[in-house]
C-alpha cells in the first residue's frame, strides 16, 4: 500500500480521476480543464469532431477514457525512469 501510495501512477491517476469527476459534475462547463490537460486531445481534436461529430454523447466518454489513460501512461513512464535511475545510481554507489 506504501509503495502504492509513493508512485507517480497513482498520484496521476488520482489528479485525473479528480478531473474527470470535476467535468462530469459541471464545475468545466467549457470542458477547458479537460481539454488542457490531455494533449491527445488537443492534437485530435479537429480531426475527431470533423470524422465523428454522430458520436455525440459518446464523444465525452472518450475524451474521459483519453485523460485517463494519458495521465496512467505517464504516471507508469515517470515511474520506470525513477525506478531505473534509482538502480543506476545504486550500483555504482
Amino acid at each position: 500500500m506504501i509503495k502504492l501510495i509513493k508512485s507517480f501512477r497513482f498520484w496521476f491517476a488520482l489528479l485525473s480521476i479528480l478531473i474527470i469527476t470535476q467535468n462530469m459534475l459541471g464545475w468545466d462547463d467549457k470542458n477547458l480543464l479537460l481539454y488542457f490537460t490531455t494533449p491527445p486531445i488537443i492534437i485530435i481534436n479537429e480531426w475527431f469532431y470533423s470524422n465523428w461529430s454522430v458520436w455525440g454523447k459518446y464523444a465525452m466518454l472518450f475524451f474521459y477514457v483519453c485523460n485517463f489513460l494519458t495521465w496512467f501512461l505517464a504516471g507508469f513512464l515517470l515511474d520506470r525512469f525513477v525506478n531505473r535511475l534509482v538502480r543506476k545510481l545504486r550500483r555504482r554507489g
